[in-house]
């Protein structure tokens, strides 16, 4: 990449933001690329792999500096429905269990999977209904005493 005095002040600009603290280590690396250091010393100073400063290299050069201050870390970003169509799928079930029905984790789980015409875990159903504060309700065939 080469850096332009505008890429320059920017990165400059923003090692001295007090805000952008805790992304100051991604910044000063690609400040030092743009100082023509090698990826070698850059590690060294940083300690950061040749891969980790060419890759936020990259970014910067695509994105900006915004690719170098957003926070990635964390999330569930691999989900079959959203929260809100989770939620929304739940809230269905729950109709049918004040009709009557019987609804337990086996049938939910069931009609989970033919919604999302997919094979899930058992685990990850349940990974659903505390995601959603469902918990475990059972009947008591007597009072318990």
């Amino acid at each position: 990449m080469i850096f332009t005095a505008e890429h320059i002040n920017e990165l400059k600009i923003a090692l001295e933001d007090k805000s952008l603290a805790p992304f100051h280590k991604r910044i000063q690396a690609v400040y030092f690329r743009s100082q023509d250091k090698t990826y070698s010393e850059i590690k060294q100073l940083l300690n950061l792999s040749h891969d980790t400063v060419w890759r936020l290299v990259t970014k910067y050069e695509s994105d900006g500096l915004s690719a170098l201050t957003k926070e990635r870390r964390g999330g569930r970003r691999n989900a079959y429905l959203s929260f809100e169509e989770e939620a929304e799928f739940l809230q269905n079930e729950l109709k049918s269990a004040h009709a009557g029905e019987s609804v337990t984790a086996s049938h939910l789980h069931q009609a989970y999977q033919k919604k999302i015409n997919k094979c899930t875990s058992k685990v990850a159903f349940y990974d659903l209904l505390k995601r959603h504060r469902w918990r475990k309700s059972t009947r008591h065939p007597q009072h318990p005493k």
